[in-house]
Order: C-alpha cells, then sequence, then structure tokens
C-alpha cells in the first residue's frame, strides 16, 4: 500500500484529490495538511511515502515544504504540483531535489502511474512536457516588476533603472499583456502568484 500525504492551502483541491487517490486500491492517504507548516509538523507521525504539494502556498510554500522534508525525513519522497507551471519552477524542483514536478490539471492515469513510480523509486524525475508559461517577461521586464513591487512609481523607477519614463511605460504594457492583468498593482500580485517575484 502506497501511503500518500497531499498539502494543498484550497480544501476543494485536497478533498478532490484525496477523493481521486482513494479510489485506486493500491493507495491510501495518510494525511491532508492545509499549509506547509502543518505539512511538516504531521509528516513524521503519518509517514508517507509520497508527498503531493502545491508550490504556491502562503507562509511555508512547496519548495519550503520540500526542504524541511528532506530535512527531517529523508525517505519520504515529494512531488511538487503548480496551478499554472512555469519551465524556472521545474528546473528548480529538480535541483532541490523533488521527485517530479506536474501541473494541477494533469489527468488522473499520468497523476496514479507518476505515483506509483516514485514509490517505487522509478524514475529519477517526473515531469510533463508544457509550453513555457505566456508569462516568462523579459529580463528588463522583471527588473520594472521588482521596482513596482517595491512601491515605486513611474519616475523613480526610470531613475533608477537608468531608462527614460517612456521606456517603463512600455515595459509596463508588455508586463500586464503577458499577464494578463489591468494594472501594474493587479501585475505584481500575479507575479507572485505565478512565483515569478518572491516575497
Amino acid at each position: 500500500m502506497i501511503s500518500i500525504m497531499i498539502v494543498d492551502d484550497h480544501p476543494m483541491v485536497r478533498e478532490g484529490l484525496a477523493a481521486m487517490l482513494e479510489s485506486e486500491r493500491d493507495f491510501s492517504v495518510s494525511a491532508l495538511a492545509a499549509t506547509g507548516e502543518e505539512a511538516v509538523a504531521i509528516a513524521g507521525l503519518s509517514k508517507p511515502d509520497v508527498v503531493l504539494s502545491d508550490i504556491r502556498m502562503p507562509g511555508i510554500d512547496g519548495f519550503g515544504v520540500l526542504a524541511k522534508l528532506r530535512e527531517l525525513h529523508p525517505d519520504i519522497r515529494v512531488l511538487l504540483m503548480a496551478g499554472m507551471p512555469l519551465k524556472e519552477e521545474e528546473s528548480r524542483a529538480r535541483e532541490e531535489g523533488a521527485k517530479g514536478y506536474l501541473p494541477k490539471n494533469v489527468d488522473q492515469d499520468r497523476l496514479v502511474a507518476a505515483i506509483r513510480a516514485i514509490a517505487a523509486d522509478g524514475p529519477d524525475f517526473v515531469c510533463e512536457e508544457f509550453q513555457a508559461a505566456p508569462s516568462t517577461l523579459t529580463a528588463r521586464e522583471l527588473d520594472v516588476l521588482k521596482e513596482v513591487a517595491s512601491g515605486k512609481q513611474r519616475d523613480a523607477i526610470a531613475a533608477s533603472l537608468g531608462i527614460g519614463a517612456e521606456s517603463v511605460k512600455t515595459h509596463l504594457k508588455g508586463i500586464m499583456t503577458k499577464l494578463g492583468c489591468p494594472n501594474a498593482t493587479s501585475a505584481v500580485s500575479r507575479a507572485y502568484e505565478l512565483g515569478i517575484l518572491r516575497a
């Protein structure tokens, strides 16, 4: 029997995944955690074989869960999941010792196969082929976004980056288009949500 812990801050996602995985005869969902902190606290008691963890959560995120569990319980294997997968996150997951990185909308057969493979110490890393997110920003756009996130206005951003105010305006327009946001404030929120910016 493969014991699984599910970590996600959205109750519907947790419950939905649990119901889906419990329908497999060789799976047992041993624990549900709503936060990274909770996951780290109960992992030692529930001793899951595989942990399915959302990446973007308040407090300790999926990468934090991965780091803590690798430190405290080296035998537990962690599969990270993302609502909107990003190539840079996949690379980071691989580098930091996760057993896989999958989008949350992965189909049931693929997820079940991935969990079985990970539990059996199969492939080094399970992932999906996906297109780079349209939110991939240029280096300059990322610079501008970081300045906006720090609370600076357009003229201050221009001075800080040594570019014209019109250039800042153009970059902001590009950022908002790529992130599908109506204004700079919501673009910053979206960037944190996607893991493009980190607190």
